[in-house]
């Protein structure tokens, strides 16, 4: 595509200079990195405040990115320490968020009013406006300052899923905020490493997601206490791979209080990518009870491998499994208990599964970036540049250089 591509990488660094594990979210920002690279001219909020960078020192900051937390952290303070007017760019140019960055605030869109941009954001899901429930109060009140400032004001919103561009229409109409031109491209799942299959003594099952009550952990350690009862120490075991997540404490006090659970129940964090696929081979099937999911990369990643999916009934995750996956209500606890014993052993159903498997089609970064492109090559600028109630936005950006709190 033509013009010039200014990439917000705020939540990039954010999670690098403080060295934490990526997130499936974080991952996507990788991939948006990888692409536009080369050309791009990197953007970083500080306070709300975009910032474009020239292209010596995106190039820099790119590369930097490949460092070690340390290192990053320093050569990130270089760029940022010496002063810098906001780089200018042509009118064909496209400001790009994929992070969920800086965008429920007011500086953030004032930073933007000077830039002759097309604004492009790239929404992941909306479940903490769906499910209030599921998070807390704040992240709700940031996220639908994300959401409805972005029907409001963005030239484009790119979603990961039908699903999440079919809720966010619906959100526009119960708001009452005529959307902005919306595309539907599903991301890719990572390819783990491919391994062969072995065979253990004791069938075990995977799930992989950060530990955390959207995933519902809680019903599987139920399910599990079930299938102890009925099945003594025929029961399978029980892998649960992912980063300990806010409120996992609840999670992990119930496995450590029942010596049944401990013993068959194992959890893993920081696996790499190799470990990772080493466990999903040998599983007799991921399973993924989770409550609420704008893609859900775990599906993906199994049905990739060739790895039957026992996952909830949501609207993205039948896009995403394609008509594979055995698919439950993720209230219905006997459901669960049913299915997962019947997969233990020969298993009509995993046998559908495996035999499906031919037809799957993962989308790959490359069909994403290719419907992407082309869509924003056509998209026109809608240079609202306006409050949600009309008033002009004109302020001009303010000088960011003393606030060094990074802003996601």
């Amino acid at each position: 595509m033509s013009g010039t591509i200014l990439l917000d990488v705020t939540r990039m660094a954010a999670w690098r200079w403080i060295g934490r594990p990526p997130t499936g979210l974080d991952r996507v920002c990788e991939a948006y990195a990888r692409h536009f690279a080369p050309e791009a001219l990197a953007v970083l909020q500080i306070a709300g405040h975009a910032r474009v960078l020239d292209r010596r020192r995106s190039a820099r900051l790119f590369d930097a990115f490949e460092a070690p937390a340390g290192a990053f952290r320093r050569n990130c303070a270089r760029l940022l320490g010496s002063p810098q007017r906001n780089h200018s760019v042509g009118g064909d140019a496209v400001y790009l968020n994929v992070g969920h960055s800086g965008f429920d605030r007011e500086a953030h869109w004032h930073s933007l009013a000077g830039l002759a941009a097309k604004r492009v954001y790239l929404l992941h899901d909306l479940i903490p406006i769906a499910h209030p429930e599921l998070t807390t109060a704040h992240k709700t009140a940031r996220h639908r300052g994300r959401v409805r400032k972005a029907l409001a004001r963005a030239d484009g919103i790119v979603a990961n899923s039908q699903a999440t561009a079919d809720g966010l229409a619906r959100f526009a109409q119960s708001q009452g905020v005529p959307p902005p031109p919306i595309l539907a491209a599903p991301i890719a799942a990572r390819s783990l490493p491919q391994v062969n299959r072995t065979s253990t003594g004791r069938p075990y099952f995977l799930c992989i997601g950060t530990i955390e009550p959207r995933k519902n952990h809680a019903l599987l350690l139920r399910v599990w206490s079930r299938l102890i009862e009925r099945m003594g120490h025929e029961a399978p075991q029980l892998v649960i791979a992912g980063k300990r997540g806010a409120s996992a404490s609840a999670i992990l006090s119930a496995l450590e209080g029942d010596g049944r659970l401990r013993d068959i129940v194992t959890v893993r964090s920081g696996l790499s990518d190799s470990d990772l696929g080493t466990l999903l081979a040998g599983a007799r099937a991921l399973v993924f009870p989770t409550l609420a999911e704008g893609f859900g990369l775990p599906v993906a990643e199994a049905l990739q491998a060739g790895v039957p999916a026992i996952a909830s009934d949501l609207p993205a995750l039948r896009e995403v499994g394609q008509g594979i996956p055995a698919l439950l209500d993720p209230a219905d606890e006997t459901a669960w208990v049913e299915t997962i014993g019947t997969y233990c052993g020969q298993s009509a159903d995993r046998d559908r599964q495996l035999a499906a498997m031919a037809q799957f089609r993962a989308t790959t970064w490359a069909d994403h970036f290719a419907s992407v492109e082309e869509w924003l090559a056509k998209l026109p600028a809608r240079r609202l540049d306006r409050r949600e109630g009309g008033s002009a936005m004109r302020t001009p950006m303010g000088d960011s250089t003393q606030d060094r709190a990074w802003q996601c």
